[in-house]
C-alpha cells in the first residue's frame, strides 16, 4: 500500500505535501463493506517508521496482496505487510533486535517492486537521499533491471567530475557493473583514463567488469 500526503500542519515536519509514502501497517474500521482508516505506520522524511493519522493522507495504491489483516477489537481492524506481521515485530524493530531489521527492508522491498513506479524511483536517483537512492540501486540489482543505465551513467559522470566519492557512488557503479553494454564499456573506460586520483572500490569493479 502506498499513500500520498495530502495535508500536513506545523506538527508534521518529518512528511511532505504531496509526497508519496509506503505503508507497512495501518488500521481502520470495517462497518459492513465501509472502511474508515485511522492510522498509517509509514517510514518518513527522516526514515522514522511510526504511525501517522489517516486524515493527512489519500490511498493511491493498494494492489499488494502481501498483507495480513487481524481483528483488535470491536469492528476494528490492523494490516501488516506478511513479513513483518508476526507478535512483537515493532518492539523488536525499534530495539533492533533478531531479525526485525532485515524483516522490515524485505517488506519494503516487496512493497516498492510491487507498487512503486518507474517515475518514483527515477526521482529518488536523481535525488539527495543517498540512503533512499542506494536502496534502489540495491533493489535493482536484485531484479535485475536495467531501467536506469543510461540516467545512471549521466548521475556517475556528474558525481566523477566533482569528485564526490561517497557510498553511493560505489553502489552506483556496482549496479552499472552487472550488465554489458556499450555505454557501459564508455564510462568505464572514460573513468579509468580521466580519474587522476584513484580509488580503490571502484578500480576494483571496473576491472571485475572487464575481466569478466
Amino acid at each position: 500500500m502506498r499513500v500520498k500526503c495530502i495535508e500536513r500542519d506545523n506538527s508534521l515536519p518529518d512528511i511532505t505535501q504531496n509526497k508519496i509514502y509506503s505503508v507497512f501497517e495501518c488500521e481502520f474500521i470495517k462497518n459492513n463493506e465501509e472502511v474508515n482508516y485511522n492510522l498509517f505506520r509509514i517510514q518518513d522524511d527522516y526514515g522514522s517508521v511510526i504511525p501517522y493519522e489517516a486524515k493527512y493522507f489519500e490511498i493511491v495504491s493498494n494492489n499488494n496482496s502481501n498483507y495480513v489483516e487481524k481483528k483488535i477489537a470491536e469492528d476494528k481492524y490492523k494490516l501488516t505487510h506478511k513479513f513483518i506481521s508476526y507478535n512483537g515485530f515493532w518492539a523488536m524493530f525499534y530495539e533492533e533486535d533478531g531479525t526485525s531489521l532485515d524483516d522490515f527492508w524485505r517488506a519494503k522491498k516487496d512493497i516498492y517492486i510491487q507498487e512503486m513506479s518507474q517515475d518514483e524511483m527515477g526521482e529518488i536517483l536523481q535525488g539527495e537521499n543517498q540512503d533512499e537512492r542506494d536502496f534502489i540501486l540495491e533493489l535493482l540489482m536484485e531484479i535485475k533491471d536495467d531501467y536506469f543505465i543510461e540516467d545512471l551513467i549521466k548521475i556517475g559522470r556528474k558525481q566523477l567530475k566533482e569528485w564526490t566519492i561517497n557510498h553511493s557512488l560505489e553502489t552506483l557503479f556496482l549496479y552499472i557493473s552487472r550488465f554489458k553494454n556499450e555505454k557501459i564499456d564508455s564510462f568505464f573506460i572514460e573513468y579509468l583514463s580521466e580519474n587522476e586520483k584513484g580509488n580503490d572500490k571502484l578500480d576494483r569493479i571496473v576491472s571485475e567488469y572487464f575481466n569478466n
